[in-house]
């Protein structure tokens, strides 16, 4: 069986027109919901369904926040039957009208599963760093963003009571891969493909016992991109939980945003790419959440060196940087004409 990603998670929302802002601010574009929904998608045609809670559409909730599902991609049919022949054998697996599966894993989190293939012809979009020895950007200024674009949802991160258990369901019934892990059974990485970025599901140990979703993770284009999109969505009025920052397992930059849906919702950049044959899993044995962070977002500047004002990053960061981003006209030569038109 193989899995093509991330194809949606679902919300239950008390607030549409809250929801809708959320997502819709986040850089994601209007997508098909169905019934009384809100659908938003990434590039790759990943959605965030939000739906009224009281929705009969909607799966039960999972601990106590409004997150109700994620339903996770597959290339055919007969992928779809060999999920549901081997799940069914201990736990009902449900058909809906579109064909998909749904079920729960074994820390009860609400799964499926449904045919779907990333959108395809997505442009590339290349950033040029330039580095000692190697300067691949000539004759241009780096990329300022001003709003993000996620690409896809990479990964999904649960509190889950019994680590161990729940990764012997992905890895034993659904053939997923561990790429690191936590000693004491304190968490663990994994991937659903031998070649994959370095995680597309965490599960973390929960103290209070209780199954809870911890954030969804949106892939952007580049460190750049994880800056000016946070700050964009800082600049709208949503809360910083952690960051920017970067973890040194995965290797990715960060910035957390609070969901008040449920859990955080994270841009991520550069994580690692580890292969089957290449990669050796880890047993860390201390909290390598992050190389470097800051708690709260960045402070606003107007611009200035020492210019911070103390308060989050807001829209004078924004003005600071249109009012550099003009280009002064080049001055001619002394001797030289100015060519006729």
């Amino acid at each position: 069986m193989q899995i093509t990603g991330i194809e949606s998670v679902e919300f239950g929302a008390p607030d549409m027109a809250e929801a809708r802002t959320v997502f819709s601010d986040w850089g994601l574009r209007k997508a098909a919901a169905g019934g009384a929904g809100s659908g938003f998608a990434a590039l790759n045609g990943a959605r965030v369904v939000v739906r009224p809670e009281q929705s009969r559409l909607l799966a039960p909730r999972v601990g106590k926040s409004n997150f109700r599902e994620v339903i996770f991609g597959v290339r055919s049919k007969r992928d779809l039957a060999e999920i549901g022949e081997e799940l069914s054998r201990d736990r009902s697996v449900s058909v809906a009208a579109d064909g998909s599966l749904h079920t729960h894993d074994d820390a009860d989190v609400n799964i499926g599963f449904r045919i779907w293939t990333p959108r395809a012809g997505v442009a590339e979009r290349v950033t040029r760093f330039n580095q000692p020895g190697r300067r691949d950007r000539l004759d241009r200024i780096g990329t300022v963003y001003t709003q993000a674009q996620p690409f896809q949802m990479g990964h999904i991160v649960f509190f889950v009571p019994d680590t161990r258990a729940a990764e012997n369901f992905y890895r034993k019934r659904l053939g997923w891969w561990v790429s690191d892990r936590y000693a004491g059974e304190v968490g663990v990485f994994l991937r659903w493909a031998a070649k994959s970025e370095h995680h597309n599901m965490f599960l973390l140990k929960s103290r209070s016992g209780s199954t809870e979703l911890h954030h969804i993770a949106f892939e952007v284009n580049d460190v750049h991109e994880v800056f000016g999109g946070g700050m964009t969505y800082a600049d709208k009025g949503h809360v910083t939980d952690t960051g920017p920052g970067r973890h040194p397992i995965s290797s990715a930059y960060f910035w957390y945003f609070k969901n008040p849906l449920g859990g955080s919702i994270e841009y991520f950049a550069d994580p690692d790419w580890v292969t089957e044959q290449g990669w050796k899993p880890h047993n860390y044995t201390v909290n390598r959440f992050s190389e470097w962070h800051l708690p709260d977002g960045l402070p606003e500047n107007d611009g200035t060196p020492g210019g911070s004002t103390g308060k989050p990053a807001g829209k004078t960061v924004r003005k600071a940087l249109k009012a550099t981003d003009k280009l002064e006209r080049p001055v001619p030569m002394p001797g030289k004409r100015k060519a006729r038109a």
